[in-house]
């Protein structure tokens, strides 16, 4: 498979936010991409089943309308090939405290039909568990390239550019974020990114990714916060 800069990525997946957005009439006033109706406008369908795959990671499926999916009916488990085009999500995600995952676990799904538009092919998006201790096979599973730029695109469809920054004006006045060192980010800066993350459906982590790729965090010195924010001094 061919890999695609991540700029085209980028661009793709605003110009179809965009698009949706237009045709919808919200271009002007959304802060949120309801990535449910975007994947609706595609021609997909989400609906939810309670998995049984052997493997806890898989949460969503994409039917290719050939490929079964292993789930639960009536206390057993039965392999069921879905309809091509129907995005198949874990019961478990139903939950209101899922609500970030299951949003990027839709977008991971579209992304999946907009990367392999010409050549289907049924795609799981898994949960990472850094405590597990995977096969070599599975890492490869894990980690190609195919879910990498899935990842990617997905969050360009629930990040696009426009709507980060429309979040940093609405929330911070369209002030950078302010990060200490690397990765030090103060009580107050944290409760604006919460917030943004909340007007944009995402969870913090993503949004704090997307911000690093923006150049939207206004990096200052690990000693400015310890003595500025923590009061402490560091004496010899």
């Amino acid at each position: 498979m061919k890999c695609i800069p991540n700029r085209e990525l980028d661009e793709l997946g605003e110009g179809l936010v965009r698009t949706y957005l237009s045709k919808t009439k919200m271009i002007g006033t959304a802060r949120c991409v309801d990535i449910e109706g975007l994947a609706n406008s595609l021609g997909l369908t989400v609906t939810y089943e309670q998995f049984a795959e052997t493997d806890y990671d898989k949460i969503g499926f994409l039917a290719d309308g050939k490929t079964p999916l292993l789930i639960w009916r009536n206390r057993k488990i039965v392999p069921f090939t879905f309809p091509y085009g129907m995005i198949i999500l874990d019961r478990s995600l139903c939950k209101e405290t899922e609500s970030g995952k299951r949003r990027f676990t839709i977008a991971h799904e579209v992304a999946h039909f907009i990367l392999d538009r010409h050549n289907p092919a049924p795609q799981f998006h898994r949960n990472f568990d850094a405590q597990r201790e995977y096969s070599e096979q599975e890492l490869r599973a894990q980690f190609n390239m195919t879910e990498s730029q899935a990842d990617k695109l997905a969050a360009s469809l629930l990040m696009p550019f426009f709507l980060v920054e429309r979040a940093l004006k609405d929330i911070n006045n369209g002030n950078k974020i302010r990060i200490f060192g690397d990765n030090v980010i103060s009580p107050d800066e944290r409760i604006i990114l919460n917030k943004m993350a909340a007007q944009i459906g995402v969870s913090f982590t993503a949004l704090l990714i997307r911000l690093r790729q923006f150049c939207m965090l206004d990096y200052h010195s690990l000693g400015e916060y310890i003595e500025t924010t923590l009061g402490m001094e560091v004496r010899c």
